[in-house]
C-alpha cells in the first residue's frame, strides 16, 4: 500500500484513514451476505430496508472512515439486523478516533453482553466508567449490566417468582352445561353441584430455582420447587394446594464438541391436597435435551416418568382407582422471528396406566404460541409483553366406563385458547392479566364441558 504524502512527509491522518479503509475492506467483503448472530430487532422497519441503509452507510464509511456519526448509525443498524459482530467490528475501529469515549465503550459492552461474552463486556463497561465526565445515564446503565454479569458469573445462582391474584371461572368444577345426561341409555338429572357452576377463587403460585456450577467442566447441579394454592368462594370441594420439587445434574455437551447443547436428568416429586386431604403423591424422573440450533432457533425435548399414588377424599370416593404409572413426552421448537417476537410449536403425548382400564388413557396433541414485546403504552418503563397460545389434544380411554356406557369407551377432543398480558411496573414487579377458553367434546355427555377463565394478579421476580 502506498501512503499519501504531505509536504513534510507522510500524513498521519491520511495513514490512519488508509488503515481504516483497509480494515473495513478486510472486515466486510464487498459481496458478503449479511450475517446474523441473534434474532433481528427491526421494529416496524423491514430487514430488507435496513440492509439497504447499511449498504449506503458502509459506502459513506469507506469514503470518510473518521465520521463517527455515520459509524454509530451503521453499528446501530447492524445491531437491529442481528449482525452483532458487524456492529462490534465497526465500533472497535472507531476506538482509533475516539479512544475511551464512554458512549462507545458502553455500546461495545452491550453488544458483547448480547453475544454472551460477559468478561469482554465487563472490560468495556469498566472502561466506560473509568473515563472522565461520564454522563449519569451511561453510568446507571453500566451499573445495571455489571450487576447482571456478576449474577451470571457467580458459581451459584438463585432465582424465583411469586404471583397472587383473583380468578373467575364460568365452569369452575368442569361440569356439563346440561343437567340431563344419558347413562347406559337412560336419562338422569344431575344435582346442582354436578352441573357447570361459576365461581371465583383467590390464588397464589410461585417457584424457586437454584443452580450451582461445579468444578467439573460442563457439569452443573440444579434444584427447584414450585407451588400453587387456590381457595374458592363457594365450592369448597375445589380448594387445592400443590407442590413439586426436582433436583439433578445438567451436562453442557460443549466439552464433547456439541456446542450449544445440554442434557439434564432430574428426580421429581410432587403432592396435591384437595379440601385439606391428601389427594395425590408422585415420584419420578425426567430427562431434558436443549439445543440452540441457530442464533434464532432452539429445540427442547423432554421425557418424563412418574408413579402417581391417588387417595380418596371427602368428595372423591374413588380417586384411588387412578393410581398407576404416567409417561409424558414433549418436543418444542422456538424461532425468534425478531428480538421482540417469537413463535413456538409444541407436540406432546401422555400415557396413563391406572388400576382400572376405564381410567387408563392415551393423549396426543399440539400447540402453537407467540410472544410479542412492545414499548410501554404508559410511561417509559420496561417493555410490555403479550402472549397467545392455542392447543388441541385427542384423548382416548382403554375400556368403557360401565357406569356411563358399557358398550363404548370414552373419547375426548380438548381445545384451549389462552391470552396473557404482562404489564411491568419495573424490572421485577408486573401486573399479569389472563383470559382463557377451554372446550372438551366427548362421546360421554357427562364429560363434555366448556369454561371461560379470567384472572388478574401481581407478579414479583428476583
Amino acid at each position: 500500500m502506498v501512503l499519501p504524502k504531505s509536504r513534510g512527509g507522510y500524513s498521519l491522518a491520511a495513514y490512519k484513514s488508509s488503515l481504516a479503509v483497509a480494515a473495513l475492506c478486510l472486515a466486510i467483503p464487498a459481496n458478503a451476505q449479511p450475517s446474523q448472530n441473534v434474532a433481528p430487532r427491526t421494529g416496524r422497519a423491514s430487514l430488507v430496508a435496513i440492509e439497504a441503509q447499511r449498504k449506503d452507510l458502509f459506502e459513506r464509511m469507506m469514503a470518510a472512515p473518521d465520521d463517527l456519526d455515520t459509524a454509530f448509525e451503521y453499528a446501530a443498524l447492524s445491531s437491529q439486523a442481528g449482525d452483532l459482530e458487524g456492529a462490534i467490528s465497526t465500533l472497535e475501529r472507531m476506538l482509533i478516533y475516539a479512544p475511551g469515549l464512554p458512549r462507545l465503550q458502553l455500546e461495545l459492552g452491550v453488544l458483547y453482553y448480547r453475544l454472551g461474552a460477559y468478561e469482554t463486556a465487563r472490560q468495556y463497561f469498566d472502561g466506560a466508567k473509568a473515563g472522565g465526565d461520564v454522563p449519569p445515564e451511561v453510568s446507571a446503565k453500566v451499573d445495571q449490566y455489571l450487576a447482571a454479569i456478576n449474577q451470571k458469573g457467580a458459581p451459584s445462582q438463585l432465582s424465583g417468582m411469586i404471583r397472587t391474584g383473583l380468578r373467575y371461572q364460568s365452569n369452575a368444577n368442569a361440569g356439563p352445561s346440561n343437567s340431563t345426561v344419558m347413562l347406559n341409555g337412560l336419562s338422569y338429572t344431575l344435582d346442582d353441584l354436578s352441573v357447570a357452576g361459576e365461581d371465583f377463587n383467590a390464588f397464589v403460585n410461585g417457584g424457586l430455582r437454584y443452580r450451582h456450577d461445579t468444578d467439573i467442566q460442563g457439569l452443573s447441579l440444579e434444584a427447584g420447587i414450585s407451588g400453587y394454592a387456590a381457595g374458592y368462594r363457594d365450592r369448597d370441594t375445589l380448594n387445592t394446594a400443590a407442590a413439586e420439587a426436582y433436583v439433578g445434574p445438567v451436562f453442557d455437551l460443549g466439552r464433547f464438541g456439541l456446542d450449544d447443547r445440554s442434557v439434564s436428568v432430574m428426580l421429581l416429586t410432587s403432592g396435591v391436597l384437595i379440601e385439606g386431604d391428601r389427594y395425590l403423591a408422585s415420584a419420578g424422573i425426567s430427562t431434558n435435551f436443549d439445543w440452540q440450533v441457530t442464533p434464532v432457533d432452539s429445540l427442547s425435548t423432554s421425557l418424563q416418568y412418574r408413579y402417581e399414588d391417588y387417595s380418596n377424599t371427602k368428595s372423591r370416593q374413588t380417586a384411588e382407582l387412578q393410581t398407576g404409572n404416567r409417561f409424558d413426552a414433549q418436543a418444542s421448537w422456538t424461532r425468534n422471528v425478531s428480538e421482540d417476537f417469537s413463535l413456538t410449536g409444541r407436540l406432546f403425548a401422555t400415557r396413563r396406566d391406572a388400576e382400572t382400564g376405564y381410567l387408563s388413557s392415551t393423549e396426543v396433541g399440539g400447540a402453537i404460541s407467540g410472544t410479542y414485546r412492545y414499548a410501554a403504552l404508559i410511561g417509559d418503563g420496561p417493555a410490555w409483553i403479550i402472549g397467545l397460545e392455542a392447543a388441541i389434544a385427542g384423548r382416548g380411554y382403554d375400556e368403557p366406563d360401565t357406569m356411563i356406557d358399557a358398550g363404548e369407551r370414552q373419547r375426548d377432543t380438548d381445545v384451549s385458547l389462552n391470552l396473557r398480558q404482562i404489564t411491568p411496573f419495573n424490572e421485577r414487579v408486573a401486573l399479569v392479566t389472563e383470559a382463557g377458553y377451554r372446550k372438551v367434546w366427548s362421546n360421554y355427555d357427562i364429560k363434555a364441558f366448556d369454561n371461560i377463565s379470567l384472572s388478574i394478579g401481581i407478579q414479583a421476580a428476583f
